[in-house]
């Protein structure tokens, strides 16, 4: 039994939480209208126009493309590891995670002790990430080093300790901000291994 067909049955008889909207315009064919409509009119029968089973065309569309989008962001979750809560609002990530940090809070914590803390990790991204980056401050301004996850353990106030499998390994060519800000390091997020190592400003991270 479907999801969608059960949903219908709650909504028979329970309500559900009003949000925000907004006014939007849609196109469509005649044969599709008259079911809505069909449909609306037969919810209405069944409950005397009574309980939260949408009562107008406008209703019903809104609860079919919540559902819809509902289906969508469980097959991008499930099948490419896609949030898209977490894609609303940063880049596209791939095994490397991004991070900036002071000159000093780098050479102490990042090259000196194997480690780095995090207090933004979505919980089903923590086992595809393999690899972290840290931009550094001045004098150096840039990507300089990067490590091997060894693991990624909660630690306190939602924030968590991503300690690496041996010495952070120097790169190459460091990657400089360029004509990016630090706003724009933060948008990042994540990046790949292969861009980390190839790029030459941190514009060619993403």
């Amino acid at each position: 039994m479907s999801s969608l067909q059960d949903n219908i049955r709650k909504k028979l008889n329970l309500g559900k939480e009003e949000g925000s909207t907004k006014q939007i315009s849609l196109t469509l064919n005649e044969q599709t209208l008259n079911k809505v409509d069909a449909i609306v009119e037969q919810f209405k029968k069944l409950t005397g126009g009574k309980g939260d089973i949408p009562s107008s065309r406008n209703q019903l569309i809104e609860d079919a493309i919540e559902e819809y989008i509902s289906a969508a962001a469980d097959v991008l979750l499930n099948d490419y590891l896609v949030n898209i809560e977490e894609a609303m609002s940063v880049e596209e990530i791939d095994d490397e995670e991004l991070c900036s940090a002071s000159n000093a809070g780098f050479e102490e914590v990042f090259l000196g002790k194997n480690q780095w803390y995090s207090d933004r990790i979505a919980d089903w991204r923590i086992p595809h990430i393999k690899y972290i980056a840290c931009y550094r401050g001045a004098p150096y301004s840039a990507v300089t080093h990067y490590a091997k996850v060894k693991d990624i353990q909660p630690y306190i106030d939602g924030r968590y300790i991503i300690r690496f499998d041996g010495q952070a390994i120097p790169i190459e060519r460091s990657v400089k901000l360029g004509k990016s800000s630090m706003n724009d390091i933060r948008k990042i997020g994540y990046t790949s291994l292969d861009k980390l190592r190839q790029a030459q400003e941190v514009s060619d991270l993403r």
